[in-house]
């Protein structure tokens, strides 16, 4: 005996049957799940700040630090920039674990050194530091530049503004057992320094003072008859001017008029 065949369903049927299934998956949907409100955008993320910029007017003007050299450090500004190294960066509470190192005051000269515009990606890619490291040594440079700009030295100023020192007139430094001559023995032995024949020639001299003194300076004709002498007895132009006091110069001169 044969099985009966099963009723199958019309399109109509399966159509209502669906509507029917999707209308209480709807339901069951809409107590089940909560509704997701829309969130509002971030200004922050919309439009970043940016990055802090440092103009820094010591690059290139302090001395550069090398590991196969000694170490030199701008001493005008030793105490300001070991101040601000110390300071706590790691802003932890009394009793928190933790070390607290102080920053690096190579690290920050050299920084001041070489980076003339002074960023947190800069540091970063200059010294090789983490980013949360980095922005301490900008705090750093950014406390400091104002106070060394304060305490610079007058050199180093006029160096940084492109100004030409002003010139200081000449001392004398003398020892302590020395005396200071005055502008009258100064003038008075600029004038017996000088060369006999600067303002005549040794004829004349001879025939307006023979033999005499001019002042403190002896006529031409001694200092003269001494060198050609000396000459004679084969001496050497250098010892010749110590003995006589008369400039190696003169003393050619005088021996070539001679052979002339």
């Amino acid at each position: 005996m044969e099985a009966p065949s099963p009723k199958l369903l019309t399109n109509l049927q399966l159509d209502a049957l669906s509507n029917r299934i999707g209308a209480n998956a709807d339901q069951w949907l809409a107590k089940k799940l909560k509704p997701i409100k829309p969130k509002k955008p971030n200004p922050d993320k919309v439009a970043r700040r940016p990055p802090k910029t440092i103009s820094n007017p010591f690059s290139g003007h302090l001395m550069s630090l090398c590991d196969d050299r000694k170490k030199a450090y701008p001493l005008f500004a030793m105490d300001i920039i070991e101040g601000i190294a110390r300071l706590d960066w790691h802003d932890r509470k009394i009793g928190k674990g933790g070390i607290s190192k102080p920053l690096s005051v190579r690290r920050i000269i050299t920084v001041l050194e070489w980076l003339p515009e002074i960023t947190n990606e800069a540091i970063e890619e200059f010294l090789g530091l983490k980013e949360r490291h980095a922005r301490r040594y900008v705090k750093a440079a950014e406390l400091a530049i104002p106070r060394m700009m304060k305490c610079r030295p007058d050199s180093l100023r006029y160096e940084m503004d492109g100004i030409e020192p002003p010139r200081k007139p000449c001392q004398w430094e003398g020892s302590d057992e020395l005396i200071t001559p005055s502008p009258e023995e100064l003038a008075k032995l600029h004038r017996d320094l000088r060369t006999l024949t600067e303002y005549a020639t040794a004829e004349e001299y001879e025939r307006q003072y023979p033999n005499k003194y001019m002042g403190a300076v002896v006529v031409a004709l001694p200092k003269r008859e001494l060198v050609h002498q000396l000459l004679e007895q084969g001496k050497a132009v250098k010892a010749i001017e110590r003995e006589a006091g008369v400039s190696a110069k003169t003393i050619r001169r005088w021996r070539d008029d001679r052979a002339a």
